[in-house]
């Protein structure tokens, strides 16, 4: 009996010291910016698109931060040039209908930057405040 309870504490001794360590995985956490960020600096605030801040309730603002890895990453900018082909002629361009105030889901093309209610179909001023209302991407989004 001594023999089998010698036995059993060798072979669970064994079994503890030749356990295996998994190798362990390094992780990084990179901060990703936001498109868009409370000019506030509020704390979980910020979005990848246009909007209000929940907790302060302020237009958020475009973050440059977000360009900086991507700009230019494929090399320079190819701008297209505006001289004209022999085959183009100088004249009037097609007049296109303007874009309506408001798409379907009723969101203005130009907003306040102020959050006045209201908005426009084309850059102007604010009816409310006078300020000059700036272009709402989420108008696009529908």
């Amino acid at each position: 009996m001594k023999n089998i309870n010698v036995i059993l504490i060798i072979f669970f001794s064994l079994l503890i010291a030749c356990k295996e360590e998994k190798a362990k995985v390094k992780t990084t956490t990179t901060k990703t910016e936001l498109h868009y960020i409370c000019k506030n600096k509020c704390e979980n605030s910020g979005s990848n698109m246009a909007g209000i801040c929940a907790t302060c309730n302020t237009p958020y603002v475009h973050n440059a931060a977000y360009h900086k890895d991507e700009f230019l990453k494929s090399g320079p900018l190819n701008v297209p040039s505006n001289a004209l082909t022999p085959n183009q002629t100088t004249s009037a361009p097609n007049k296109t209908t303007p874009s309506p105030s408001q798409n379907a889901a009723g969101v203005f093309h130009y907003t306040c930057k102020n959050g006045c209610v209201g908005g426009a179909a084309s850059a102007s001023n604010c009816k409310v405040c006078g300020e000059a209302l700036e272009h709402n991407t989420l108008y696009h989004n529908n």
